[in-house]
């Protein structure tokens, strides 16, 4: 397992720069992300970055904005490329929607881009300074304050209630040294990321098989999880129009059609699924970009995570003071809810925006935290238990302190809910890297940076995405799940809300594979049988997001530098070292996504050892940056942890869920050894011990 991430992490970086230049790692200090260069190197480039010069860089930069207003304008008055509500890439947009407040922060750090871009191409690679090494020198490399682009960044960053931008554990890796996708180090192209997954999805001899042990449980909090530490948002036109790839029957659009921000995943026309629908294109819209919160800097893209840093349950309560106190009643501590035959469900959205349903289809579309409530029926169910343990706590709470006001009732039952919710979470961490794993010494890279790692985001925590199954199972039928993405039912019906609740409990989740559920491989978000492939979707991201290879991150998790395909024999299973051999033209080509899924699980672990190492990582990190921020001054945080020592996720279902038995590990199917109890017998919650 992963052991001291931080020493690792030169081993991994002397792999990364073998072909890439001389970098050696720096203490996190002001979290900013820093791999600093050799002196006499970043001697030489510091006598380019003059005042001067960096004017002329951000000068370019704003006249290049100017003109991409212009060609803005004649895309969004044009037929082309037009956004649908109810569409594919509608959906998409949902998955990341973005504020108007990230909206103009990702505009201002475009403008930051070019310049660094400008930078390299006028200074560096003249001169005979890799676009890499450039690339990192820029990164901490001050915007001048006297310059429009500073002031604007200073005042932006000086309003943020938390620091959005993603941190990384190795340097970014774009073939420009900023922003361009990173090649093959043949130096020709990648292989596209439809094509790889295809060659996955069609194998002969593949079959989605179901995990024995584990259940949709584990799919349903990995992704839950996901959504409160990561919401990479989408770029869009400088008037906030939302930007589509591709024509609407899924062709590509000719260059003069096509937004700067687009890198669509392009289709073969002989591909084995798309072929039928006559589809060569599948739209991706480059992530937004983010200034950081410590000084506004030049150098590689990184990207804005939207929701918070910490495992504070933003996805209910909004991951700013504005978003909560909108989701508030005012009375009672409570979030405010529809109550129907006496049991309380979400409220509806006002205006549907946050669904992709269309008038021919019976929907209801609810509201939360985060405009991924409606993605699928399992995050949907897991917002509304969560909104049920709220306001039973705040119930609860003002019977026992019938003095308390609104403010004080609300801060209490948020913060036993959200322990609550962490000891869950470290339930699910110990049923997805083990046993072993979390007793293992902690990772210490990052230690004192409370942001989340663009590698856990964009590729790590995106495990579950192969275990998602395709039906929603119980005894008596099922749903499609091609059905319902975006595209909610009435869960107030009681016999479909007991049918979430038994597939979530007794549903066995897929394997953990590269042998993605139809729904995942070519129908997420589909409309009229074409959808994205998700497995192509994470590929395109991490490319995106300048994530390193894959074995430089086996690297950094493991301690084994990978100098060949034999290296990995024993560490990804033969049939898909096998697809991906075929697919790469070198092992130091392979995506991060890509070989970590394909790994053998550790022991006793859902995940193989890469992933586990990422996993906990952030697990590790988010935790601990909430350890001491439970107490309030109403309760004391030592209190608070002796009532909730023996609760469980178990114990949290009987809670919300209107169920009487359940198994006592939730993310494992009943079985012999984990047999269904009556809820009775599971220790309940003792708030009278801790007011």
């Amino acid at each position: 397992m992963c052991k001291t991430l931080c020493i690792l992490g030169i081993v991994a970086l002397c792999a990364l720069v073998a072909v890439q230049g001389s970098v050696t790692t720096a203490p996190v200090t002001d979290q900013v992300d820093r791999f600093e260069l050799d002196p006499p190197l970043a001697l030489r480039l510091s006598r380019f970055a003059s005042v001067t010069n960096l004017e002329e860089a951000l000068d370019y930069s704003e006249t290049i904005f100017e003109k991409s207003k212009r060609l803005e304008g004649s895309l969004a008055a044009g037929s082309r490329g037009k956004v649908v509500k109810g569409g594919t890439t509608y959906a998409q947009i949902l998955d990341g929607y973005p504020t108007p407040s990230t909206q103009q922060q990702d505009l201002l750090a475009r403008k930051v881009l070019r310049a660094s871009s400008f930078f390299v191409n006028r200074f560096c690679i003249p001169n005979g300074v890799s676009s890499y090494e450039c690339g990192l020198y820029l990164s901490g490399t001050p915007i001048p304050a006297t310059n429009m682009i500073g002031d604007q960044c200073q005042s932006m960053i000086a309003g943020k209630e938390y620091n959005d931008e993603y941190r990384r554990l190795l340097p970014a890796l774009y073939d420009d040294g900023v922003y361009a996708f990173r090649r093959s180090s043949t130096g020709g192209e990648l292989p596209q990321a439809r094509e790889i997954s295809s060659r996955f999805h069609s194998a002969g001899n593949r079959q989605e098989s179901l995990d024995k042990t584990r259940s949709v449980a584990l799919v349903q909090w990995s992704q839950f999880i996901e959504h409160d530490l990561a919401k990479t948002t989408v770029q869009t036109m400088a008037d906030g129009t939302d930007i589509e790839c591709c024509s609407s029957d899924h062709g590509q659009l000719l260059p003069r059609y096509r937004h700067p921000s687009c890198k669509p995943m392009l289709v073969p026309e002989d591909d084995p699924y798309y072929r039928t629908y006559r589809a060569t294109c599948l739209n991706y819209v480059r992530s937004a970009l983010s200034l950081g919160r410590y000084g506004c800097h030049l150098g590689p893209a990184n990207q804005l995570n939207q929701a918070t840093n910490r495992l504070d349950l933003s996805q209910l309560y909004g991951s700013l003071a504005n978003d909560t106190k909108l989701l508030r009643t005012g009375k009672g501590g409570r979030l405010q809810a529809q109550l129907y035959d006496s049991v309380e469900y979400l409220q509806e959205a006002t205006n549907g925006r946050l669904c992709a349903a269309d008038s021919n289809l019976e929907t209801v579309c609810y509201d939360s935290g985060d405009t991924r409530v409606n993605v699928n029926p399992y995050i949907t169910l897991l917002h509304t238990l969560f909104l049920r343990s709220h306001n039973r706590l705040a119930k609860h709470l003002g019977l026992l302190q019938p003095s308390w006001t609104d403010e004080q009732l609300f801060t209490v039952a948020r913060t036993v809910n959200t322990k609550l919710y962490q000891k869950i979470v470290r339930e699910w961490l110990t049923a997805v890297a083990g046993e072993q794993a979390t007793r293992d010494p902690r990772p210490t890279v990052g230690r004192g940076d409370d942001r989340v790692s663009n590698e856990f985001a964009t590729a790590a925590i995106r495990f579950y995405n192969t275990m998602m199954p395709g039906e929603i199972n119980n005894p008596l039928g099922s749903y499609d799940l091609e059905h319902l993405f975006y595209r909610p039912k009435d869960l107030r019906k009681r016999d479909y809300f007991a049918h979430l609740v038994d597939s979530v409990l007794g549903q066995n989740a897929m394997s953990l594979d590269t042998a993605y559920v139809d729904d995942m491989a070519h129908m997420l978000f589909g409309v009229r049988n074409v959808g994205l492939d998700v497995l192509a979707l994470d590929i395109q991201r991490g490319r995106d997001h300048g994530l390193a290879r894959y074995t430089d991150y086996y690297t950094l998790c493991n301690g084994k530098p990978v100098t060949g395909w034999a290296d990995l024999e024993r560490v990804l299973k033969p049939d898909d070292l096998e697809i991906i051999r075929a697919s790469y033209a070198t092992v130091h080509d392979v995506d991060l996504i890509v070989g970590a899924i394909a790994e053998w699980p550790a022991a006793g672990a859902t995940v193989g050892p890469t992933l586990s190492c990422l996993i906990r990582e952030q697990l590790d990190n988010s935790l601990q940056a909430d350890d001491g921020q439970a107490g309030t001054p109403t309760i004391q945080e030592h209190r608070l942890d002796a009532v909730l020592a023996e609760y469980s996720a178990a114990r949290f279902m009987c809670d919300t869920a209107q169920v009487d038995r359940v198994q006592r590990d939730i993310f494992r199917v009943p079985s012999v050894d984990n047999p269904q109890i009556r809820c009775a017998q599971l220790p309940a919650l003792d708030l009278a011990r801790l007011v």
